[in-house]
This record gives structure tokens, sequence and C-alpha cells, in this order.
């Protein structure tokens, strides 16, 4: 393998804990981006430990190529591919890190809001990156009546506002586990 399709791959292993929830929920397989999530981290991994061997394998063929005086075919193309896949793959980790850096605590458990709203904060056993948030964020977004919608991996809660009229607490928690990932309510 050269180094230009080792980098390759590793922007695909990178991305797959991002864009590979993203595609399972298009097709309606959500559930399938809890194994993504659980394994995130192995993606990542994956993909840094592949592009430093692509980096390792360029830069050996290109000492090669200078001691032996020789021209390298695609040399430039293969050093363009190895510096986008490297700031792809430094993306994707920076996006699981950033929910863990960043992530702000979500205000208490349940409560009444003045505009006639509820919210509760459940939680979610499962979510562990920003990938994992998708799927629950898009079932949250079916059910009628909610209005806001704030689910946090670095927390593993899911924060709704929504219409008590409309729906409760209950099919809120359903709709989380409809993805795979386990949802409670606080009291229970």
């Amino acid at each position: 393998m050269k180094a230009k399709q080792a980098g390759i791959l590793s922007a695909i292993l990178g991305s797959i804990c991002c864009v590979g929830p993203l595609l399972l929920v298009a097709i309606g397989v959500g559930s399938g981006a809890v194994f993504i999530g659980r394994y995130h981290w192995f993606f990542i991994i994956g993909a840094m430990a592949v592009l430093t061997w692509a980096w390792a394998k360029y830069l050996r063929e290109k000492t090669v190529c200078d001691c032996e005086h020789k021209a390298t075919g695609g040399q430039r193309s293969a050093i363009v591919t190895l510096l986008i896949t490297t700031a792809l793959v430094i993306g994707f980790a920076g996006l699981n890190i950033s929910r863990y850096v960043f992530g702000s605590v979500p205000p208490g458990a349940e409560s009444r809001l003045p505009n006639g709203l509820s919210r509760v904060v459940v939680s979610v056993d499962g979510l562990s990156c920003v990938a994992c948030e998708i799927p629950v964020r898009h079932a949250l977004r079916r059910i009628d009546g909610v209005k806001a919608i704030y689910v946090s991996a670095r927390t593993k809660t899911a924060t709704v506002e929504y219409q008590p009229v409309k729906t409760n607490p209950e099919q809120l928690v359903a709709a989380i586990n409809s993805t795979g990932y386990r949802a409670s309510l606080p009291n229970k």
C-alpha cells in the first residue's frame, strides 16, 4: 500500500465515528450508531496509527529517492493527500474531544417553564461522542410537542423542552430507547 492510499484509509477510519451514524440515521438504522459510538475511540486511534504509518512510508520513500537522486512520481499529490487527511483526522478527533472539554452541564432535572412548556433532563447511557448525540436528537425531534433539545455526550443527558399537553417524559424515554441507547428519568 502506498502512502497516499494509507492516508485516504486513515481519513475514512477517522470519519466513521462521525459520518457513520449520520448515514445509519439517514437509511433508518439509527440503532447501529450505538455500536459506532461505543467503539469510536478505536476508529480514531486506528486512523491515527494508519496516518502515522502513511507519513513514515512517505518520508522513507522520499529519503530513498533523494539519496539515489531519483525523481519520485506523484510526490506532490501524495503530500497534498497526506496533509488533507491529517487535517481531517485531527478535525474528527477534535469533534469527539470537544464534547468532553467544552460541554456544559444542563439545568436541573425537571421543571415548568413560564411559557407553558416543561423541561426534563433524561439520563442516557451509552453516549460517548458528538456522533452518538445525533440519533438521540433525531428520535426526539420526531415527537409532536418537542420544542427544544439539548443532548450532551459529556454529561450523558438529553434536556428536552416540550408541551405537556402533547407528550410526556415517558414518550421521550421510549423514543431514546428506540435508538439503542438506554434512557431513564431522573427520579426512576
